[in-house]
């Protein structure tokens, strides 16, 4: 009986060890949920990366602004193409020999009523460019960022002329541009010009010598002028953008030009002349206008406001 008795203890012993038996399944689905969380957290990032997918799209603003580029041409030479070269690469044979540039004279923009292409020439006569130093700085006035010009003048007053340009093709017609500015030493006609170069090498290597135009206005400055205006404070507007302001947007703006004569120093003669430079910016060339000894007759700024077309097209 005794035996009898100790049986059922084991077998309620046994009984107690199955019960945990039974917890591990129980815990079986536990660990499965996590897996589940897991599965779920894995998915969010997949979510965020899908709502972050539209920020390609972004750079469509990029294209938009793309026909800003092309409208900058407006402004410069490239809106009239020099349309004999252009057309050697699109219609002519790939191997035709370049074509001889057209020739140049400059002093056609000395002459009121002077004709290129569908364009007439208008002379103004704006002022005078003061020298006392007899050393001339061509620029951007705005920048007042350039070298002086190596050859100088007789330090003096000199008038200075616009060759204003009226286009009477329907592309442009009416439209009115500063072809040219001229610094008049003496009366005549050159006999023939020069490419005016600076006092320092060119920036670019086999480039022709010429000045930036950022603000779509060029000048002529006596080299201490420049100095009165660079020494003034760097805070925009200084003294003088304020004054060359309102002279080119207010006091003597015509319809697509204008001009400006201004002394950045009262104590001293030498001043600026400015003006609205062709198409606006770009990088324009100035040239000495010499008779037969050599001596300077002018110096003339061209603003390639014409093709060679207009050149050609233009001649008698």
């Amino acid at each position: 009986m005794a035996t009898a008795k100790k049986k059922p203890t084991k077998t309620s012993a046994a009984k107690k060890k199955a019960a945990p038996a039974r917890t591990k399944p129980k815990a079986a689905p536990a660990k499965a949920a996590p897996a589940k969380t897991k599965t779920k957290a894995k998915a969010a990032p997949a979510k965020t990366k899908a709502k972050a997918a539209p920020a390609k799209p972004k750079a469509a603003p990029a294209k938009k602004a793309a026909p800003a580029k092309k409208a900058a041409p407006a402004r410069g030479p490239s809106t009239r193409p020099r349309s004999r070269a252009a057309s050697l690469t699109t219609n002519g044979p790939a191997s035709a020999p370049p074509l001889e540039p057209v020739e140049r004279d400059r002093s056609r923009f000395l002459r009121d009523g002077e004709h290129f292409g569908a364009a007439s020439i208008a002379l103004h006569s704006v002022g005078n460019l003061e020298t006392p130093s007899g050393t001339i700085v061509t620029c951007d006035p705005f920048l007042v960022d350039g070298p002086t010009l190596a050859r100088t003048v007789t330090p003096g007053s000199y008038p200075v002329s616009l060759a204003v340009a009226t286009f009477d093709g329907e592309k442009h017609k009416g439209d009115r541009r500063v072809a040219a500015a001229t610094v008049h030493f003496r009366e005549g006609v050159p006999s023939r010009w020069e490419v005016a170069t600076f006092d320092e090498p060119p920036r670019k290597k086999g480039a022709d010598p010429g000045y930036p135009v950022d603000a779509g206005t060029g000048c002529f400055m006596d080299a201490s002028a420049q100095a009165a205006i660079r020494a003034e404070p760097t805070v925009w507007p200084t003294p003088s953008q304020k004054a060359l302001e309102r002279q080119l947007l207010t006091d003597n703006y015509t319809h697509t030009w204008s001009w400006a004569v201004y002394r950045p120093d009262p104590a001293s003669t030498a001043n600026c002349v400015a003006f609205m430079s062709g198409y606006g910016d770009g990088v324009y060339s100035s040239y000495w206008g010499l008779d037969e000894t050599g001596a300077p007759v002018c110096l003339t700024t061209d603003f390639d406001v014409f093709t060679d077309e207009d050149w050609t097209a233009g001649r008698p």
